[in-house]
């Protein structure tokens, strides 16, 4: 950069300039200063034309000095200390204006959003722009939010009727929503920023919010005041939203047949500085934003700016907007990874028993280990591993039983330290030596042969993801199918199982599967109790022959069916 000076008539005003509101007052005051003595710093210029120069920053010196010409203090022959900066793309010298204005005296907050926004549009990223201003993230978003209110508060908010907690206060309305408080902020109890947050954030839905058919909502309405659609009110909030919401899809389907894009949105603040208003023969689209409150708000003819996606998907809500509530998970980790390893037990016994489907499951998983360059890798499922009380139902026994037959007959448990190994499973996978797997393979029979080469590949499959519901097309699903395997025949409601559920759902349990008619008093009873009771119930009636106690005998919580429901409680069809 050159330091020089050159003479005020060369200079041309800054172009773009993010400071828009200029205080009259600091400018004569400024320009006072300048003719008392002299300006202290110089202003940054590029060259543009012959022997002119555009200011870059430093609008409000440049103003001072167009007064004192003016005033006839100085000519256009007074010699202003500049820095040349050449090469300076209109884009660079945004940035450099941006941030020097950032640095300096405080712009004003909508100033600021605005040319945070244009820069953004540019193709910036939130992270040259939070570490150029030295400005917080969270305040960046704040001040884009201010970008995105409705041009006519805009121009009340440079006016000064109100200050920023207001104004960000009024950008988590509609733009109908914003015009409608704009009204009520000018009369002689204005309400502040918190009642401003209260009204958008807690409005009821009213008659005229609605855009479906008003035949389609049943519930009842309660008319305030005055009978007409703005006093009158939804009283199932829910059902509103829900017909609200398809009624958006809908209307979303319709302009799809038209528009170059149509954008959903379920937002407080709408980020329409990252849209424009398309020019003549230019293809446009539709954005649709559906207020948290029900409020539907259509504007069309827009184009997307050149916004780069991970800076769109991080502004698309500010930072005042409530948070979303967590949704609380239906299942504990625990009861997941415990109905995995039941589906998957279950499915491995009654392979043992179907000897050709479980030829055809070892082929593919044989296969699928030729994927690795040694050879296959067999590696036990987790159900495998799991606790001894996890490990007591029948599929498990059956599978134990085997493991352990086919260890004794390699001579597993023979050997020192052999009778430190736990039996079944283990005891098979804790094979002592390759050699001495070749030299007792002999003693099994043809008939034990096969039997071991279903047992091995098929002990490896189970559910993929324990602590995930396996809802979808799996292979674990899809071989139950083709086995028909029936849980309940491999599995009894358990302690362990009972214990993981909540006092809520053993209620439902109690009801859904028959225990009710044996049970009296549920309702009073606690946790503790109703497992104990449950378990003795599935325990006692889920064997005998009486037809009362049918219901027990096929009950499965969709948790554990194949593939999985999203329900504990719904009983067997």
């Amino acid at each position: 950069m050159q330091l020089t000076t050159v003479a005020f008539a060369t200079l041309l005003p800054p172009r773009d300039n993010p400071r828009r509101v200029i205080d009259k007052t600091l400018i004569a005051g400024l320009a006072q200063s300048i003719r008392a003595g002299e300006i202290l710093q110089n202003l940054l210029v590029r060259p543009e034309g012959e022997g002119t120069y555009r200011v870059v920053f430093g609008k409000r010196r440049f103003l001072a000095l167009q007064l004192l010409k003016k005033e006839g203090a100085i000519g256009g022959d007074y010699l202003v200390p500049v820095g040349i900066k050449e090469g300076l793309s209109d884009d660079d010298a945004r940035w450099l204006s941006t941030v020097e204005n950032a640095q300096r005296e405080q712009l004003h907050p909508l100033d600021e959003g605005e040319d945070f926004a244009r820069l953004l549009q540019l193709g910036g990223s939130l992270d040259v722009l939070t570490e150029r201003t030295g400005l917080s993230l969270t305040t960046v978003k704040r001040r884009l939010a201010l970008a995105s209110l409705a041009p006519d508060v805009k121009k009340v908010f440079r006016g000064g009727t109100f200050g920023r907690s207001i104004a960000e206060a009024l950008s988590l309305g509609s733009r109908e929503q914003q015009r409608a408080v704009l009204e009520s902020l000018q009369s002689e109890e204005p309400p502040d920023a918190e009642d401003i947050r209260e009204m958008f954030l807690g409005q009821k839905p009213t008659l005229a919010m609605a855009i479906f058919p008003r035949e389609r909502y049943t519930g009842t309405l309660t008319t305030d005041l005055f009978a007409d659609e703005e006093n009158t009110y939804f009283d199932n909030p829910e059902l509103f939203l829900t017909l609200q919401r398809e009624a958006v899809e809908t209307l979303a389907e319709e302009r799809r047949k038209t528009a170059a894009f149509v954008e959903v949105l379920h937002l407080y603040t709408v980020p329409w500085w990252q849209f424009r208003e398309a020019e003549a023969g230019e293809s446009s689209g539709v954005v649709i934003n559906m207020h948290p409150s029900g409020v539907v708000e259509i504007r069309e003819g827009l184009v997307r700016h050149d916004v780069e996606e991970p800076v769109a998907q991080a502004t698309r809500t500010s930072p005042i907007a409530p948070r979303p509530t967590r949704e609380r998970p239906a299942f504990t980790a625990e009861l997941l990874r415990y109905a995995a390893c039941q589906r998957s037990a279950a499915v491995q016994a009654a392979l043992l028993a179907n000897p050709r489907k479980a030829k055809e499951v070892a082929v593919v998983l044989l296969l699928l280990g030729f994927r690795r360059n040694f050879g296959v890798r067999l590696a036990p499922h987790a159900c495998h591993l799991a606790t001894p009380a996890e490990r007591g139902q029948q599929s498990h026994r059956v599978i134990e039983a085997m493991a352990a037959q086919f260890a004794n007959r390699l001579g597993f448990d023979e050997g020192e330290g052999a009778g430190d190994r736990p039996n079944g499973v283990a005891s098979l996978l804790d094979c002592p030596d390759a050699l001495v797997v070749l030299g007792n393979i002999g003693r099994l029979t043809d008939e034990e042969l096969d039997q071991m080469l279903i047992l091995l590949p098929v002990l490896c499959l189970g559910q993929d993801h324990l602590d995930a519901l396996d809802a979808g097309e799996s292979v674990l699903n899809h071989v139950a199918a083709g086995a028909a395997v029936a849980l309940r025949s491999w599995w009894t409601p358990d302690a362990p199982f009972l214990v993981l559920l909540t006092r809520e759902q053993l209620i439902g349990v109690a009801k859904t599967s028959g225990a009710t008619q044996h049970l009296t008093g549920i309702n009073g009873w606690t946790k503790k109790r109703l497992v104990e009771e449950l378990t003795r119930h599935f325990t006692e009636h889920s064997t005998t022959d009486d037809p009362a106690d049918q219901v027990t005998r096929d009950w499965v919580p969709g948790l554990l069916r194949f593939p999985a429901e999203k329900m504990i409680l719904q009983p067997e069809a």
